[in-house]
C-alpha cells in the first residue's frame, strides 16, 4: 500500500480535485445478481489502467465490479485504495466506514489510514485498535500507521523515533522514508532533512516524495539553487496519471515558489499555469469575494456568494462551516447550528469553527451536543488551550460535567500558567460551589502572574473581602498603588479597596483626584457619587450620577441611583418631575428616564401609565428598556393571570418570552399559567418544553415537584425529587427536599441535611438544616460548631444567634447569655429569641428580668406551651 500525502479543502481555492468522482459516468443497466467471473474481468481490466496511470478507467472497472459483485468486501477495498492513490481520503472514508461493524478485519487498516490522512489521528487510533495485524506487510502497514498518528497528534519525539525504526527495518520503503523526513520538518532539522533524503536516494531509487521534502528543506535553507535542482528531478519521475495527484500539486507548487524567488518568472509561470488549469478558480474567486464582503460588513452578500458555492459545490465544508457561522451569528440560528454541525469534524475543524458551532449549539439549548463536540475536539487535541477552556467553561455550567470541567480548565491552566483569565474562571466555579479557598488560590496565583489584568484582580479583592481577608486586602491594595499608581483601573480598584476598609477619607480624595483627570471615565464618578451619598451630601451625589450617566446613555444604573438618593428627601411624585425635568436638560437621557418613570409606575401596579413610556422598548436598542418591557409584561401577565384571562395571559408570556428568549423565569410563565388555569398535564407538557431548551436544571427540577405536589401530593413530588438529588447531587434542591422529608420521610432528615453540608460546606443554609436536626434530635452539642460557622459568615443571623444561645445555656452560660443579648438586640420582637433570652437570665438567677422577657414573648405567641411552662417555672423562683 502506497503513503500519500493528502491536499485538504480549504476555503481560499485550493481545493482537493474532485474530477475523478464529477467525471466518472453513471454506472446503470448492470445486472445486479453475483457474477464474480464478470466481477473479476473487471478487476483485471482496473489493475491494467492503475498501472498505466488511468485512474479514472480503473476507478470505473472497480465500481462495475462491485455491481457485479456487492457483497465481496474485498472490492470495495480496492475501490478505497484507488481513492487514497489519488488524495480522495473522505471518499475512501464514505466508503469503508459502513464495513467496519462487520468486516473489521478488512475494512480497518485501510480506514485508519484513510483517518490519518485527514489528520484525524483519534479515529485513526479507535480504528487501529480493531485490526490485528495478519502478515508482515499488514504489521508493517500498521506501524506506518501509528507512526503517521504520533506525527500528526504533535508527539513528534515519539513519531521520530518509530519511523527511525521503520526505516531501519525496510531501508527501500518510501512511506517510511517519507514519514522520516516529515517529522524531521516539523521538528525544525532541514540539514538533517537532507542528509537523510540523501543517504536513502544513494541507496535507492529516486522517488518524488522523497525529493520532494529534500528540496523543501533546501528550500528552508535558503539554498535556493539546489532546491531548485532537487524540485526539478522530482518533476522528472512523478508519476504519470490522468488524475492531478497530490504529490505533483506539491512539488509544482514548492518548484514555482523557488523559481519565482530565484527571479526565474518565466520559468514559474509555466508552472503557474498547470497549477492553475488544475485549480479550482472558481471557488477561489468566490471564496474571495465573500471574505471581501465580510471585510465591508455585508453580511448579507458574504451568505448569498457561500450559498451559491454550496449550490455547484455542496461538498465544500469550509464554505459551509462559513456560512453557519455568519447565519448563527446574524439571527438565522437554525440554519446557522444545522450548517456548522453538519460539516463539522472535532477532530479537524479550526478552533475557531469549533467554537462557532458549539455557540450555536448552545443559542439552540443544545449544551449537551456541544459539550460532545468539545469532548471529542479535546481527545483529538488534548493541548490545544483555547478548546481545553472552551470546554471547561460549558461543562462547569452543567452540574452533572462539573469535575470534568475542573480538570479540562486546569489542564489548560497547566499548560499556560499565565493565562490568568483560565484561573478566574476555575475560581468562578469554586465561589459558585462554595469553595472560597479555592477560588482565593487560583486568584492568588493570577495576581501574582498579572496584577494588571484588572477583571481578575477585582475578583480576588471581592473573595477577600467576602472571606473577611481585610490585611491581605491591604496588602494588595498597596501594591495595586506603588505598582501601578499611574493607572487609572489600579487606583480606582485601590479607592474602592479603601471604601471596603472603612478609610473613606482616603478614598474621597484619591476619586476626586480621578475624576478631575479622567472627566470622560463613569467608573470613578459613580463610586465617588456613593461616597457622598454616605456621607449625607447627596445633592453632590445626584449630580455627579447625573453627569456619569450623560457619559453613556443607555447604561442607566448611574441615573437609578441618582433616582434612590433622590426619593429619599422627595416623594414620588416629585422624583416623576425631576425625570421629567432631566430629559428637558438632557436629551440623551430621554429613554432612559421615560424607562425609569415607567418602572416607578409598574411598582405602583399603574400599568396603564407605564405602557405608553415603554411602546418602543421592543424594538428598543437600550438593553434597559428592553428589560423594562419585560417587566411590563411580566406584570401585565400576572394580571391577566389574577383576572383569570387566560388567553390574554399567555398572548403576554409568549411576547416576554420573544422579547428575552434566554430568560428562564419568563419560559416557566406559561407553566404558571397552565397550572393556575387548572391544566395539570398541560402545565407539564409546558415544562417538558421548557426542559427541552434549557435542560434540566434546579428551577425546572424545583417546579416538577411544586407542580407533582399540587396534582397528586406531597409523596411523589418528594419522591421525584430525591431522585433528581441522587442523579444531581444539586444543593439547590435541597432546601425543598428537606421540607418535604420532614413530613414524608423524617427518618432521612438524617442523611439529607448531611449530604447537603456535605456537597456545600460553605452555605450557611445547609448548616442551618444540619444543625436544626442535630438539635431536634438532642444533639446540641453537635450542633454548635455548625452554629459557630454560620456566624463567622453572617454574624447578625438571629437563627444562629438564638440556637447557638440555647445549645450553650449549660456549658458556657456567659457566651450563651452574650449572644441571646445580642440576637434580642437585633429582634426584639421575636418571641423566640424573647423566650430564650428570659430563659437564659433566669438560668443566670435574673428572674425578675426573665419573667419580663418570657412575658413579651408569650403576649406575641399567646399559644406558644413551652414558652408558658417557662413562665410558669420563672414565677415559682420569684
Amino acid at each position: 500500500m502506497t503513503t500519500r500525502k493528502t491536499t485538504h479543502k480549504s476555503l481560499p481555492g485550493l481545493v482537493l480535485t474532485y474530477s475523478l468522482l464529477a467525471t466518472l459516468p453513471l454506472l446503470g443497466g448492470c445486472n445486479n445478481n453475483t457474477n464474480s467471473s464478470e466481477a473479476m474481468s473487471h478487476l483485471t481490466r482496473a489493475e491494467t489502467y492503475k498501472d498505466q496511470g488511468q485512474y479514472r478507467s480503473a476507478v470505473l472497472e472497480v465500481k462495475n465490479a462491485i455491481q457485479k459483485d456487492p457483497d465481496q468486501v474485498e472490492n470495495t477495498v480496492r475501490l478505497a485504495n484507488l481513492y487514497l492513490q489519488v488524495g480522495a481520503a473522505k471518499q475512501a472514508t464514505e466508503l469503508l466506514e459502513p464495513w467496519l461493524s462487520e468486516q473489521p478485519d478488512a475494512v480497518a487498516l485501510l480506514l485508519a489510514r484513510a483517518y490519518v490522512e485527514q489528520r484525524k489521528h483519534l479515529s485513526a487510533t479507535e480504528t487501529l485498535a480493531l485490526h490485528t495485524p495478519a502478515s508482515p506487510e499488514e504489521q508493517l502497514e500498521a506501524s506506518l500507521i501509528r507512526a503517521e498518528i504520533l506525527r500528526t497528534s504533535g508527539e513528534l519525539a515519539e513519531a521520530l523515533a518509530l519511523y527511525n525504526n521503520l526505516v531501519t527495518s525496510n531501508s527501500s520503503s518510501t512511506e517510511a522514508i517519507t514519514g522520516l523526513l516529515q517529522t524531521q520538518i516539523s521538528m525544525g532539522k532541514p540539514e538533517q532533512v537532507i542528509e537523510t533524503a540523501d543517504q536513502w536516494l544513494a541507496a535507492n531509487e529516486q522517488a518524488a516524495e522523497v525529493l520532494y521534502w529534500k528540496g523543501v528543506a533546501q528550500y528552508r535553507q535558503n539554498q535556493l539553487e539546489a532546491s531548485s535542482d532537487t524540485l526539478t528531478d522530482a518533476v522528472g519521475v512523478l508519476p504519470t496519471s490522468d488524475i492531478f495527484l497530490p504529490i505533483r500539486r506539491s512539488v509544482l507548487s514548492a518548484l514555482s515558489r523557488v523559481l519565482t524567488e530565484q527571479g526565474k518568472i518565466t520559468e514559474a509561470q509555466i508552472y503557474n499555469r498547470v497549477l492553475a488549469e488544475n485549480t479550482d478558480t472558481n471557488a477561489r474567486e468566490q471564496a474571495e469575494a465573500a471574505i471581501a464582503a465580510l471585510k465591508d460588513g455585508n453580511f448579507d452578500e458574504a451568505k448569498s456568494i457561500l450559498r451559491d458555492t454550496l449550490k455547484t459545490d455542496p461538498e465544500n465544508e469550509q464554505a459551509a462551516m462559513l456560512l453557519g457561522a455568519i447565519s448563527a451569528g446574524t439571527g438565522q440560528l437554525e440554519e446557522g447550528t444545522q450548517l456548522l454541525t453538519e460539516n463539522l469534524d472535532p477532530e479537524t475543524t479550526s478552533t475557531q469553527f469549533i467554537r462557532a458551532a458549539t455557540m450555536a449549539q448552545i443559542d439552540a439549548g443544545e449544551r449537551e451536543a456541544a459539550l460532545e463536540t468539545l469532548e471529542r475536539a479535546v481527545k483529538a487535541r488534548p493541548n490545544d488551550n483555547e478548546l481545553l477552556a472552551m470546554h471547561g467553561i460549558l461543562a462547569l455550567s452543567l452540574p452533572e460535567h462539573q469535575a470534568s470541567g475542573v480538570a479540562s480548565l486546569s489542564k489548560a491552566i497547566s499548560n499556560e500558567p499565565d493565562r490568568v483569565r483560565f484561573r478566574l474562571a476555575l475560581a468562578r466555579h469554586y465561589i459558585r460551589t462554595d469553595k472560597p479557598e479555592q477560588a482565593l488560590g487560583q486568584l492568588r496565583m493570577a495576581f501574582t502572574s498579572n496584577p494588571a489584568d484588572w477583571e481578575t484582580t477585582s475578583a480576588y479583592l471581592s473573595v477577600l473581602f467576602q472571606q473577611d481577608e481585610k490585611q491581605e486586602a491591604v496588602e494588595i491594595r498597596d501594591s495595586l498603588l506603588n505598582g501601578y499608581g499611574d493607572q487609572p483601573r489600579a487606583v480606582l480598584l485601590a479607592s474602592l479597596t479603601d471604601v471596603r476598609l472603612g478609610n473613606q477619607n482616603e478614598a474621597t480624595k484619591r476619586l476626586e483626584t480621578l475624576v478631575e483627570e479622567t472627566p470622560q471615565w463613569q467608573a470613578p464618578k459613580v463610586a465617588l457619587a456613593s461616597l457622598y451619598a454616605q456621607s449625607g451630601e447627596r445633592e453632590k451625589a445626584i449630580d455627579l450620577l447625573v453627569d456619569a450617566a450623560t457619559l453613556a446613555p443607555g447604561s442607566i444604573r448611574p441615573l437609578q441611583q441618582a433616582g434612590r438618593i433622590y426619593v429619599q428627601d422627595h416623594s414620588v411624585d416629585e422624583a416623576k418631575l425631576w425625570l421629567d425635568d432631566l430629559a428637558e436638560r438632557h436629551p440623551e437621557l430621554k429613554t432612559d428616564t421615560d424607562t425609569l418613570r415607567a418602572v416607578i409606575a409598574i411598582n405602583q401596579g399603574d400599568l396603564a401609565e407605564a405602557r405608553p413610556l415603554l411602546s418602543q422598548g421592543a424594538n428598543s436598542e437600550s438593553p434597559t428598556a428592553i428589560r423594562a418591557y419585560g417587566q411590563l409584561l411580566l406584570a401585565e401577565t400576572q394580571a391577566a393571570i389574577n383576572n383569570k384571562q387566560w388567553a390574554e395571559a399567555r398572548a403576554k408570556a409568549a411576547e416576554a418570552i420573544a422579547l428575552e428568549p434566554e430568560s428562564l423565569r419568563l419560559a416557566l410563565l406559561p407553566v404558571e399559567i397552565a397550572q393556575m388555569e387548572g391544566k395539570p398535564e398541560a402545565a407539564l407538557s409546558a415544562l417538558d418544553a421548557v426542559e427541552e431548551t434549557y435542560g434540566e436544571v434546579a428551577v425546572t427540577m424545583l417546579t416538577r415537584a411544586k407542580l407533582l405536589n399540587h396534582q397528586k401530593g406531597a409523596v411523589p413530588a418528594y419522591e421525584y425529587l430525591s431522585a433528581r438529588w441522587d442523579a444531581t447531587k444539586n444543593p439547590e434542591l435541597m432546601p425543598t427536599l428537606t421540607r418535604l422529608a420532614a413530613k414524608e420521610d423524617p427518618e432521612a432528615q438524617d442523611h439529607l441535611t448531611q449530604n447537603w453540608l456535605d456537597a456545600a460546606p460553605q452555605s450557611p443554609a445547609a448548616h442551618m438544616a444540619r444543625a436544626g436536626w442535630l438539635m431536634s434530635n438532642n444533639q446540641e452539642v453537635a450542633a454548635v460548631p455548625l452554629y459557630e460557622q454560620i456566624l463567622t459568615q453572617q454574624p447578625r443571623n438571629i437563627a444562629a444567634l438564638n440556637n447557638l444561645a440555647w445549645a450553650l445555656r449549660k456549658d458556657n452560660p456567659e457566651r450563651a447569655l452574650q449572644l441571646a443579648r445580642q440576637a434580642n438586640q437585633i429582634a426584639p420582637d421575636n418571641s423566640a429569641v424573647l423566650d430564650t433570652y428570659g430563659w437564659i437570665l433566669h438560668l443566670h438567677g435574673n428572674h425578675a428580668e426573665a419573667k419580663a422577657m418570657i412575658e413579651k414573648a408569650l403576649a406575641l405567641s399567646p399559644e406558644n406551651s413551652d414558652i408558658e411552662a417557662h413562665l410558669e417555672t420563672v414565677k415559682k423562683r420569684l
